[in-house]
């Protein structure tokens, strides 16, 4: 009997090694190991998370978990960051690069690490830039974007930035990966299958990342700048003899067209663009100067140029959305001897780069912003309550409650239709909460002349 027991053990053992070498071979993804992170599958639980335990966790604080795996978005990043902690800090409660998370957002930015801000300090990516430019309209701009996402992300955090109830969402694609990142997620996560095209996965160049020194190429323009630039490795995102690039594009225009179907639903505006490479930005100065770059340089620029522009054409014709392009305005601003990117092989935009992002986005977003609130006094109707709501004093980006209508009157004020705008709970909850009116004080809270 012993001996049948340790057969039965010793079959169990090696069955269960095998399985292992075989789920090791074939879906590596599945067990972690030497996969990056960001490359790992994993799968989502049946059980109902504790909400607390979820987005208050002691483990995503660990300094060691960077990046956190996801089910529906592959991988996400830690939360609650100090901004002293690293160059890209901080991150927020939800893991994206704000100081904090807000109840309503004007804006929302969708996008990957060149959204994120890499390369630049809190303060120069082109979410903070795009707000700086909007500081007119008191708008509000908040940054929904991690490093490695593609459309796929994008279109799955659309539902998710809708709650913040933002005029304007704008989706920023990136072609130096987003066609491989959206590839990666469409096909390997079930939850995503929709958006495949086809079969089986398309064969997609070899990604080599990070870059080989030996493949790259450092440059000094006439004006005394210089950069580098890695174009072998970007063109595996690009590189258009190969299906996987062309699904991968396909990818990002069908998860273009359902966010624009869903912000058509909700209302809101959606401006979408294309970040181009460091090597597309920098085209027309080389050819201005006369250098001639390698061959995988020409060849990334060939190919990048025929997917940005059958991509746009894409963009531009949806119903909802408006497409702005940035690339032109980049490759114009590169001309000039302000550097627009390290003089390494970085891809990421320094300040100066992501501020002509954010200015060629700036008007056609506060093209849809209402304007700001105006100083007055501004009635919120309780649905629940039909002709019953409360009164606020709008005054310098804030709104005080009047506690009663003998306090309202008092202050000088006429009870009157004429005298009242309406406002939402969304309009209220962008201003700051200054309190109650409790005393007369007609200097301070009635009329101004």
């Amino acid at each position: 009997m012993r001996k049948e027991w340790l057969l039965l053990a010793a079959t169990v053992a090696v069955t269960l090694a095998l399985a292992l070498g075989g789920i090791r071979l074939l879906a590596p993804q599945l067990l972690g190991g030497d996969v990056p992170v960001d490359r790992r599958v994993v799968r989502a639980a049946e059980e109902v998370p504790p909400f607390f335990d979820l987005v208050l966790n002691p483990a995503d604080l660990t300094p060691d978990r960077s990046l956190i795996n996801d089910p529906y978005v592959g991988h996400r990043r830690a939360v609650m960051v100090p901004e002293n902690a690293e160059f890209n800090a901080p991150f927020d409660l939800l893991g994206f690069r704000n100081r904090s998370v807000p109840v309503v957002a004007d804006v929302v930015a969708l996008g990957d690490s060149q959204t994120v801000g890499t390369s630049a300090v809190f303060d120069q990516s082109w979410p903070r830039h795009l707000e700086q430019a909007l500081a007119a309209r008191q708008a509000s701009v908040y940054n929904m974007s991690v490093g490695g996402w593609g459309a796929v992300q994008y279109l799955y955090m659309f539902d998710k930035a809708a709650l913040f109830r933002p005029r304007v969402v704008v989706v920023a694609f990136y072609t130096g990966n987003d066609p491989v990142d959206s590839l990666h997620l469409a096909y390997s996560f079930e939850p995503w299958k929709s958006l495949r095209g086809a079969p089986e996965k398309p064969k997609a160049a070899p990604l080599t990342w990070p870059p080989d020194p030996a493949d790259t190429w450092a440059v000094r323009f006439a004006d005394g700048m210089t950069t580098a630039f890695a174009a072998r490795t970007r063109l595996s995102a690009n590189d258009r003899d190969y299906p996987g690039t062309l699904e991968g594009y396909r990818i990002m225009a069908e998860a273009a067209r359902r966010i624009d179907a869903r912000a058509a639903e909700l209302g809101i505006a959606v401006i979408y663009t294309i970040i181009p490479t460091k090597e597309m930005a920098h085209a027309a100065k080389l050819r201005a100067e006369g250098i001639a770059p390698p061959p995988d340089f020409v060849r990334l620029v060939q190919h990048e140029t025929q997917n940005i522009a059958e991509l746009s054409a894409e963009l531009s014709a949806l119903p909802h959305g408006r497409y702005v392009d940035v690339a032109s305005l980049l490759q114009r601003a590169a001309l000039g001897p302000a550097p627009l990117y390290p003089a390494n092989e970085n891809g990421h935009p320094l300040a100066a780069g992501y501020r002509v992002i954010a200015l060629a986005l700036a008007p056609h977003v506060q093209a849809q912003l209402p304007p700001p609130l105006a100083d007055g006094v501004a009635l919120w109707a309780d649905p629940e309550h039909p002709g019953g709501g409360k009164v606020y004093l709008v005054r310098d980006g804030g709104a005080r409650l009047f506690n009663s209508q003998e306090v309202f009157l008092k202050n000088g004020w006429k009870w009157q239709p004429a005298t009242f705008r309406p406002v939402t709970l969304r309009d209220l909850a962008a201003l700051r909460n200054l309190g109650l009116i409790e005393t007369v004080d007609p200097a301070a809270y009635g009329p101004r002349p």
